[in-house]
């Protein structure tokens, strides 16, 4: 038997019943008469590298304030550098890491489900609820920002 594949809400793609398995691309595939359709199952297309990357600059830095300050402060040379090697030295090894747990631990929660599975119920409440808190208030910075900066370039400060 193959190894199974679980949608976005944890629950397991395809049933025997039906005979059918969505595949990672976002199409649905039969056992009767074979071949690949489009989803009819209303579920949205998987995101492609660019929107994910998109999302991921964004859910990590809100956008890109304060490369200006950046360059001020180090210069071209060495913001340019500091803006290249992160990714590398911090997201390389943690976009590895989540895919490795996410494999492991397939579901919709993510590093909650990771948590509890190492350390149990209270770690992973914990973990669920610094991780809302935190994105709620660092969420919140990012309006702040988006004035000063506006303020700044209009000359209003």
């Amino acid at each position: 038997m193959g190894r199974r594949r679980y949608d976005t809400f944890g629950g397991e793609r395809g049933t025997p019943e039906t005979g059918s398995s969505i595949s990672d691309d976002g199409t649905s595939e039969t056992s009767e008469g074979g071949g690949r359709r489009p989803r009819t199952d209303g579920a949205p297309p998987p995101l492609g590298l660019w929107s994910l990357a998109v999302l991921v600059f964004y859910n990590v830095s809100g956008g890109p304030f304060g490369i200006e300050s950046a360059v001020r402060a180090g210069g071209n040379l060495f913001a340019v550098l500091g803006f290249a090697a992160g990714p590398l030295v911090w997201s390389v090894p943690e976009a590895l890491v989540t895919a490795e747990l996410g494999s492991a631990l397939p579901g919709a929660s993510g590093g909650v489900a990771w948590v509890e599975e190492a350390f149990g119920d209270a770690a992973a409440t914990l973990a669920g609820t610094l991780g809302w808190v935190s994105g709620a208030t660092d969420n919140a910075v990012y309006p702040a920002l988006f004035l000063d900066y506006a303020s700044g370039v209009v000359g209003a400060g």
